[in-house]
């Protein structure tokens, strides 16, 4: 458990990175593009991956059911959303946006799909993170 929790952690210093440098790109070169290149680059780099260590090759996309791909749109929505975002309104509040915005995503999700038990803890905690970013408004 402590290792999965240490990597979720170095996870988020990977996200906090990424839309920093992307927030740099984005502000020479536009979200879209600060958006391309990080999925050009990305893409690149997994296809290595899953060619050298994996050697299955890789799936044809008329093997991947269509819902599946969503996950794809979404997550180039996110990182042109938070590229546009970090440089303007800073990283920290950026990031605590988006930890809110998934507390509140993954709780829902949980929920629908029966997969977690519901305790007060749970909005509670998600309540917490939206207080620390309305405390976030206050620097000085």
């Amino acid at each position: 458990m402590l290792g999965a929790v240490l990597i979720a952690l170095a996870g988020g210093a990977a996200v906090g990175m990424s839309r920093s440098i992307n927030g740099r790109l984005t502000m020479d070169r536009g979200a879209f593009t600060a958006s391309a290149w990080n999925h050009w680059i990305g893409f690149l780099l997994l296809t290595v991956y899953v060619l050298l260590f994996h050697r299955i090759g890789l799936p044809l996309i008329a093997d991947v059911p269509v819902f599946y791909l969503t996950g794809g749109v979404i997550g180039a929505c996110f990182v042109v959303i938070s590229s546009y975002v970090f440089p303007r309104i800073g990283a920290a509040r950026s990031g605590l946006l988006i930890i809110g915005g998934q507390m509140i995503t993954g709780l829902l999700i949980d929920l629908a799909r029966g997969t977690a038990e519901f305790h007060i803890g749970q909005p509670a905690g998600v309540a917490l993170i939206l207080l620390g970013i309305y405390l976030t408004r206050y620097t000085r």
